[in-house]
């Protein structure tokens, strides 16, 4: 096998040998020093949002910040201004022609009273055994242009400046340890009723407090020296004083406090906002915001034991994907990737594997994908696989001899077994680079996945005994609309090129898009124009053994 440095032939000698024959267009093999956007990973079973490691220079939070759940992160959408990544997941509006599983949006996310930016939301999603998404990954790019105040919608603007009062009355609020109240009306189709809403609303008002209208039917409240205990007492008098207007019979309150639920504007909007939305799913005039945690959802419970049966009744099975050069578009390379039998017939990638106190689930899914992938070399004896391992597993002290044994077992299939590992992995722990070389070492071939998400510098990617890096699907998918993506996966190619690594592009889902990467130098290309995932199937005699133990 050829690398930069470790001197074995085989299966990438001759992709890394035309990249140095190549014409390097940036010669100091250094990665860009930003990224194209930020790259996420959203569990939505369990609904934790892991972060790519520029998130806060991209976002402008810091860390601490960081929304860690996609409920956190929902609360920085604001309504009414694109369809939301949760929106966008599953729906036509927000899929990508010809993409299955993908998604593309733009909506604006509000950081602060007064800060407000559009972002363009890019990704895919996987479906549980149910059909239902269960996993994302993705990229989010901020539009600095919408930074600038001068470019934002009247709406946002008008928003902005409510968020800033709001503010000014906790601020005052907190200074003379008092409390703040938000109330948020909403009407059915009464544009012309806000002014007699606020003429009915004035006997309850103190200086301070404030009336605002949020959109043609709804309104927000703020009222100063008043408590939590308060709010339910304070909405039945606003519809007790507005009860002989016409459109009394379909106001709607919501409320939130500060500080019992927050000390920012943008949350208590929110909050406020979000009560509004409860009470009108429960039938309720009016509701105050519940801000302890909710439940987590039944799925998530059930997750591990549905793979742990998976495992038990052997259904876990191995599907494959082609992975073709480049230049001639002739197979080179199989993907092999988790799946079960999906509730609707057909298969279902099983996704990121969730923890269990009592096993190391992603060590025994590894292991069980192990046991098929070096069985399908032995029944296929001219093609290579490529094998993911997660970051668990690497981590796990079982792993070098399990890979040590089936590979002691089947002779000479090392040659065209490439494990594959995700590059977050050599951030997350120190020992992984030890262990990379101890699998070289094996005879396998190692391919890094997730290249260009910045979890490796570029001194330690030089160190590495890699054969192949995988650019991000993420930073695939939208090239045809992103000049940034574009210069952004041109610099990468250049960065492999000048190490002397071969190069594979994920995603890959039109001629264009393959087109320009073969333009670009990417020796490997992966994706749905190639073909989707497909079940490898078993012997018939395994068939049949599979059964009768499931019986």
């Amino acid at each position: 096998m050829a690398t930069k440095r470790h001197g074995r032939m085989g299966l990438f000698k001759g992709a890394s040998q035309s990249s140095h024959k190549r014409q390097a267009r940036n010669t100091s093999g250094s990665p860009p020093t930003a990224l194209a956007g930020v790259t996420y990973a959203w569990d939505m079973i369990s609904d934790l949002l892991a972060w790519g490691p520029n998130a806060s220079d991209v976002l402008g939070l810091p860390p601490k910040d960081l929304p860690k759940t996609g409920q956190a992160f929902a609360q920085l959408v604001e309504a009414g201004c694109g369809l939301s990544r949760q929106d966008a997941i599953g729906s036509p509006e927000g899929s990508s022609e010809g993409s299955p599983g993908a998604y593309d949006t733009r909506y604006a996310l509000r950081f602060e009273p007064d800060r407000v930016v559009m972002v363009q939301d890019a990704g895919r999603w996987q479906p549980d055994a149910h059909g239902r998404p269960a996993f994302a990954r993705g990229q989010l790019r901020v539009d600095l242009a919408s930074s600038s105040r001068d470019l934002l919608p009247v709406r946002l603007k008008a928003r902005s400046e409510l968020l800033c009062r709001i503010q000014d009355s906790i601020n005052e609020a907190l200074r003379v340890s008092q409390t703040c109240t938000l109330i948020v009306g909403a009407l059915e189709d009464e544009a012309d009723a806000m002014g007699e809403i606020l003429r009915k609303l004035r006997p309850m008002m103190r200086r301070p407090d404030h009336f605002a209208v949020l959109e043609p039917n709804r309104f927000a409240l703020t009222l100063t020296c008043c408590p939590a205990a308060d709010a339910p007492s304070a909405m039945r008098r606003i519809m007790g004083l507005v009860k002989d207007h016409p459109a009394a019979p379909s106001l709607r309150l919501g409320a939130a406090c500060s500080p019992d639920h927050t000390f920012k504007a943008t949350k208590l909007l929110r909050f406020a906002e979000q009560a509004l939305e409860t009470g009108g799913t429960r039938h309720e005039a009016a509701a105050l915001y519940d801000g302890r945690p909710a439940a987590a959802p039944r799925a998530a419970e059930q997750a591990p034991f549905d793979i742990v049966a998976a495992l038990n009744d052997r259904s876990l099975t191995l599907a494959c994907q082609p992975m073709v050069e480049a230049q001639t578009r002739a197979p080179a390379l199989t993907q092999a990737c988790a799946s079960r039998p999906g509730a609707q017939g057909g298969l279902v990638p099983l996704g990121p594997v969730p923890g269990l106190a009592e096993a190391n689930l992603a060590l025994l899914v590894d292991g069980r994908m192990l046991e098929l992938a070096a069985d399908y070399l032995v029944r296929h004896p001219g093609e290579r696989l490529a094998l993911p391992v997660s970051s668990r597993t690497l981590q796990d002290a079982e792993w070098l001899p399990m890979l040590a044994a089936h590979l002691g077992a089947r002779p000479g299939i090392e040659s065209r077994l490439v494990v594959e590992i995700p590059e977050a992995a050599l951030a997350a722990c120190r020992k992984t680079l030890g262990r990379l070389h101890a699998m070289k070492a094996l005879g396998v071939a190692l391919a890094l996945t997730g290249f260009g998400t910045g979890h490796v510098p570029s001194a330690q990617l030089r160190t590495l005994p890699v054969d192949l890096l995988k650019i991000d699907g993420v930073f695939i998918q939208p090239l045809k609309r992103s000049t940034d993506d574009r210069l952004y996966v041109r610099t990468l190619i250049d960065t492999a090129q000048h190490l002397g690594i071969a190069t594979a592009a994920e995603w890959v889902d039109d001629e264009a898009t393959a087109r320009l990467l073969t333009a670009w130098g990417v020796d490997y290309l992966q994706g749905g124009l190639f073909g989707e995932p497909a079940a490898v199937p078993q012997p018939a005699g395994l068939q049949q053994l599979l059964k009768l133990a499931r019986a």
